[in-house]
C-alpha cells in the first residue's frame, strides 16, 4: 500500500513547495488552449497593431493639431525566404573575391568619343522625372529610409510602452506538466502517470507587490492497478498576495511603466522635430541642387557668348584689324568655358544621384531638378523675442527640461533601496474534499489555510545601494549642467539665425545690384565691340557669370536662412505631405516663383535685350510668438 501511495503523497508534497502542477481535465483544456493560441497568433498580431495605432494617435493628438501620427505599414509576420543560394543555417557562408590575375581589364580604345558619351549624359539626365520642391519633399516622406526609420523609433516606444502596461495588467498563466514514475519493489515496478496543471492570474499592486489566484489541479493514475481503482485527482484554490512596505514600497514599483510612458512622449516629441529637421535639410539639399543647374544655365550662356566672341575675334584677325594673339585669346576662354560647364554638370549628375538616395528613390529612374523656392517671406522680429519664442516652443529642449524630472526621480528611487526589506505575505488556500478519491472541484472550505507573516531583512550592507545614490545625484548635476548648456546653444542658434536674415537680404541686394552692373558693362562692349580688346569682352563675360551665380546663390541663402530662423525658434510646420503649414499672417509665395526672375535673362538671351529688372526682396512678417 506504501508504495501505491508514494506517487499520489509525491504529488501533495509537490504541491506543498509550489511547484506548478496540472490535473488531468484541465491537462487536455491547457493542451487545446496552446493549440488554439498557436493557431491564433495572427489575429493576436493585429490586435497588438491596433493598439499600437490607437496608442500613436493618442500621443500625437496631445503636441497638437499640426502634428503627424507615422504611416507605416506593419511588418509581414513571415520575413520574405532568402535567395536559393543561401541558408538560414549556414555556418560558412561563401565570399567573392578573385585575385587580381582572375580579374579582366579592358582599355579604352574611344578616347576621341569622350565628348559624345559627355553628352548623352547630359540627354539622358534631361529625360527623367520632373520635381519641384513640394513634390521632391512629398516624395522623400514617402519613401525616404530615414523618414522611415525614424517612424520606426517612435513605434518602437510605443510597443515598450505596451509592454509595461500589459506587465502591469492581469496576465493569465497555465502549465501543464506530465511525469512518469516507476517505482522498484524486489523486481516488481510500480508504475504510474502524474498529470499537474496550473491555472493561475497575476496582478501587480499599484505600490508594489502582487497578488495572484491559482487553481492546482493534480491527477495519478496507477498504470499497474486500473482494476483497483487506486487512481486520484484533487485540486486546490490558492489566493496569495505578497506586498513590500519599506524598500520597492510607493512610486518606485512603478518606475518603469513611468519611466515608459514618458519615454514614449519624449518620442513624440522627438518624431516631430525630425519631421521639422528633416524638411530643412531635404530644402537646403534642393536649394542647392537649383543653384547649381542655374549656374549650369549661366555657364552654358556663357559659353554661347564665349563662341560668338571668338567667332567675331577671327573675323577681325583675318581682316587685318586684330592681332593673332587676341584669336588665341578667345579660342582659350572658350575652352575654359566649355571645361567649367563640363565639370559643373559632372557635379550636378553626381549630386543629383546622392539626392535620389536620401529620397529613396531608384537609382535607375532619372531625376530633374525643377526651380522653385519655398517662397518664404522676411519675419519682422527682434533677436530677444525670437529666443524667448525658441525657449518656449522647441520641443527638443522641452525633451530635455523634463528628463531633469527623471534624473531627480532616480534620485528618490535610489533613497527607497537603502530601506530595509519588510515584505508582508497573506496565503489563503481552499482544498477539494480529501474524502474523495476524484474530488472533481469540490471544495472543502473547512479544511481551509490561511498563512500571514512577515519578513524582516536589516539593511547591513547597503554600500551598493549608497554608491548608486551618489551616483544618482551626480547624474542629476550634470543633467542640469547640459541642460543649461543646450538651453545656451539654442539661443546663440536662434540669434544667429535671425542676424542670417539680415545678412542674406544685405547679400542679395548687392549681389542683385552687380548683376545689373554686369549685363550693363556687357551691353555696352557689345555695342562697340572694336573698342574692346578680346581679354576685356572675356572679362565682362566671366563678370557677368559669377554675379549671376552669385546671385543665385544669395537667393538661396535667404530662403535657407529663413527656414532655420522657423527651424531655431521652434515655429516651423509642416503637413502630413512635408509642405510648409503658413503662420498666423504668413503669405507663402508660389513654389515656383524666384527661379527664374531677378535679373536673370532667360537662358540664350542676349545680354543687350534689356532684362528685365529683378524684383525687389519679400517683405513680409512672421510673427515672433
Amino acid at each position: 500500500m506504501t508504495n501505491e501511495r508514494a506517487p499520489t503523497l509525491r504529488i501533495f508534497r509537490l504541491i506543498n513547495a509550489g511547484r506548478i502542477r496540472c490535473s488531468a481535465p484541465a491537462a487536455s483544456l491547457g493542451l487545446a488552449g496552446a493549440v488554439a493560441f498557436a493557431a491564433g497568433c495572427g489575429g493576436g498580431l493585429q490586435r497588438t497593431d491596433r493598439r499600437a495605432m490607437a496608442l500613436l494617435l493618442q500621443t500625437t493628438s496631445n503636441l497638437g493639431p499640426d502634428a503627424q501620427v507615422p504611416r507605416l505599414s506593419w511588418p509581414q509576420d513571415q520575413p520574405p525566404s532568402p535567395p536559393e543560394d543561401l541558408s538560414l543555417t549556414d555556418e560558412h557562408p561563401s565570399t567573392v573575391n578573385p585575385p587580381a590575375k582572375e580579374i579582366h581589364f579592358q582599355p579604352s580604345d574611344e578616347a576621341n568619343r569622350v565628348m559624345e558619351r559627355l553628352e548623352a549624359y547630359a540627354q539622358q539626365a534631361a529625360k527623367g522625372r520632373r520635381m519641384n520642391l513640394n513634390e521632391a519633399l512629398a516624395y522623400s516622406i514617402r519613401y525616404s529610409r530615414e523618414y522611415r526609420f525614424a517612424e520606426e523609433e517612435y513605434v518602437l516606444a510605443v510597443l515598450r510602452l505596451l509592454i509595461q502596461r500589459h506587465l502591469w495588467g492581469p496576465r493569465l498563466f497555465n502549465d501543464l506538466q506530465a511525469t512518469f514514475v516507476s517505482i522498484g519493489d524486489d523486481g516488481f515496478f510500480d508504475s504510474s502517470l502524474e498529470l499537474i496543471n496550473d491555472l493561475r492570474v497575476t496582478q501587480r499592486l499599484p505600490y508594489g507587490g502582487e497578488v495572484s489566484a491559482r487553481l492546482l489541479a493534480a491527477a495519478t493514475e496507477d498504470l499497474h492497478r486500473r482494476v483497483a481503482g487506486e487512481n486520484t485527482q484533487t485540486a486546490d484554490l490558492i489566493l496569495t498576495a505578497d506586498v513590500p512596505l519599506l524598500r520597492g514600497a510607493g512610486q518606485v514599483a512603478r518606475e518603469d511603466l513611468i519611466q515608459a510612458e514618458r519615454n514614449v512622449i519624449y518620442a513624440a516629441r522627438d518624431f516631430e522635430r525630425f519631421r521639422r529637421n528633416f524638411l530643412f535639410d531635404i530644402s537646403r539639399v534642393f536649394l542647392d541642387l537649383v543653384v547649381q543647374a542655374q549656374g549650369i544655365m549661366n555657364s552654358q550662356r556663357q559659353v554661347g557668348l564665349k563662341e560668338e566672341f571668338e567667332l567675331k575675334e577671327r573675323a577681325l584677325v583675318d581682316a587685318g584689324r586684330r592681332p593673332p594673339f587676341d584669336a588665341a585669346l578667345a579660342e582659350q576662354g572658350t575652352l575654359f568655358a566649355r571645361d567649367r560647364l563640363s565639370n559643373q554638370q559632372e557635379g550636378n549628375r553626381l549630386a543629383v544621384d546622392r539626392f535620389r538616395v536620401r529620397i529613396g528613390m531608384p537609382q535607375e529612374e532619372p531625376l530633374v531638378i525643377e526651380t522653385s523656392t519655398p517662397g518664404l517671406p522676411t519675419p519682422r522680429s527682434d533677436i530677444s523675442a525670437a529666443v524667448a519664442v525658441a525657449m518656449r516652443y522647441r520641443l527638443d529642449l522641452q525633451n530635455r527640461r523634463d528628463e531633469l524630472t527623471d534624473a531627480r526621480r532616480a534620485i528618490e528611487n535610489a533613497h527607497n533601496a537603502l530601506l530595509a526589506d519588510l515584505d508582508l505575505s497573506v496565503s489563503i488556500e481552499i482544498p477539494t474534499d480529501d474524502t474523495k478519491r476524484r474530488a472533481g472541484l469540490d471544495f472543502d472550505p473547512q479544511n481551509t489555510a490561511f498563512r500571514a507573516g512577515f519578513s524582516l531583512s536589516l539593511p547591513l550592507d547597503r554600500e551598493i545601494e549608497r554608491l548608486n545614490l551618489r551616483r544618482s545625484q551626480i547624474d542629476l548635476e550634470r543633467a542640469i549642467r547640459e541642460y543649461e548648456r543646450f538651453r545656451d546653444i539654442i539661443a546663440v542658434e536662434v540669434r544667429a539665425s535671425v542676424r542670417n536674415i539680415d545678412q542674406a537680404r544685405f547679400s542679395a541686394e548687392l549681389q542683385e545690384e552687380n548683376v545689373r552692373i554686369a549685363n550693363r558693362r556687357l551691353a555696352e562692349i557689345e555695342a562697340a565691340p572694336e573698342r574692346a580688346s578680346a581679354l576685356e569682352r572675356s572679362d565682362a563675360v566671366d563678370d557677368q557669370l559669377r554675379a549671376r551665380d552669385d546671385y543665385d546663390r544669395a537667393r538661396r541663402d535667404l530662403q535657407i536662412a529663413l527656414l532655420a530662423y522657423l527651424l531655431s525658434t521652434g515655429q516651423l510646420r509642416v503637413d502630413s505631405s512635408g509642405s510648409i503649414l503658413p503662420l498666423q499672417g504668413m503669405e507663402l509665395a508660389h513654389p515656383d516663383q524666384g527661379g527664374e526672375g531677378g535679373p536673370d535673362a532667360p537662358p540664350g538671351a542676349r545680354p543687350d535685350e534689356n532684362p528685365p529688372e529683378p524684383a525687389a526682396p519679400d517683405r513680409g512678417s512672421i510673427p515672433a510668438s
